[in-house]
């Protein structure tokens, strides 16, 4: 049965990472960085995995970036796209997912799901966005806000509001089917 359960977990994973992956192919072009649904994967993940899953799915999702693998929004990657003007934001989701997660509670509601989305995962991601363009192109934290974050705010909860309904769905469908 163990063995059974890790199998599920690495498949969880796995499928996360590739959903994520190709959702940030599919950008708008806005400056900087562009909107992309990663967000709402990342929302998710965080929803639907344990801390230590999510946070070893964000992790591996990073490193694959790193390397240069296409993963990154826009199928970019490298190092100069994770620690570049918006890398921020990938440091932003390995925090979120795993608070997320250690958040969400025992019980599918989206109500909980919707609250730890938006007030927790947004203001985590926006927070490292900003922290990121302070530190590589030398805005003050006003200038960084307003554009990087500002613009997207909206968009980005609802998003999260998308992935919370979301993730009631898959985890009652994975509870219902005992996964």
């Amino acid at each position: 049965m163990r063995d059974k359960q890790g199998v599920y977990s690495a498949a969880k994973a796995a499928i996360c990472i590739s959903l994520l992956t190709v959702l940030s192919y599919i950008v708008i072009p806005l400056p900087p960085s562009g909107l992309s649904l990663m967000t709402v994967m990342v929302s998710l993940m965080g929803l639907i995995l344990t801390p230590m899953q999510g946070g070893l799915a964000m992790a591996a999702y990073l490193i694959m970036g790193l390397i240069g693998l296409p993963v990154f929004q826009g199928g970019t990657g490298g190092a100069g796209k994770l620690f570049g003007v918006t890398g921020g934001y990938y440091f932003g989701f390995l925090i979120a997912v795993v608070l997320i997660s250690l958040l969400k509670g025992k019980a599918c509601s989206f109500r909980r799901y919707a609250a730890v989305t938006v007030f927790v995962g947004i203001p985590i991601e926006h927070l490292c966005a900003v922290s990121m363009m302070c530190l590589h192109n030398g805005f003050d934290i006003k200038g960084a806000f307003v554009s990087i974050s500002l613009p997207f705010i909206v968009g980005d909860i609802v998003k999260a509001v998308i992935a919370a309904f979301l993730g009631v769905a898959v985890n009652r469908a994975m509870m219902k089917n005992k996964i």
